[in-house]
């Protein structure tokens, strides 16, 4: 899910690069730039979650945990990465000349195969419960 919301992250920041209204760039005005340092903030720090959580399992430690908490944040970051991806480019974020609505439609099943996002919280507060019951 990660890399699915850095590739339709990368193809809309270039299109903001690119496009132009009132004479600036897209990428020049403040609202703008505020989304995306958010939108790349977000995918930086579920990459990490991700990571942090491959590193435990490879230390033979506990990583259930973590590893429900980045399944489950990269999947909330994927959708909503893809969804502002879409709202940059505007009418042309929904057509096929850009592959914007593909990396949208296909992010959906993130939250959905490999456990839903509503069983990676419940696993995540199972967890949550043992640690804090102690």
């Amino acid at each position: 899910m990660v890399g699915l919301a850095q590739g339709c992250f990368d193809h809309a920041i270039k299109y903001c690069f690119e496009r132009k209204q009132f004479g600036k760039r897209l990428y020049d005005f403040q609202g703008m730039q505020h989304q995306i340092a958010t939108v790349a903030t977000q995918i930086e720090s579920a990459r990490l979650m991700v990571y942090n959580a491959a590193r435990l399992k490879d230390l033979n430690q506990s990583f259930i945990l973590e590893a429900s908490m980045a399944k489950y944040w990269a999947a909330e970051v994927a959708t909503m990465a893809t969804s502002k991806s879409v709202e940059w480019l505007g009418g042309v974020g929904f057509t096929r000349d850009y592959p914007v609505e593909k990396y949208y439609r296909d992010c959906k099943i993130g939250t959905i195969y490999e456990g839903t996002s509503n069983i990676q919280l419940n696993t995540i507060a199972k967890y949550l419960e043992k640690q804090y019951s102690m």
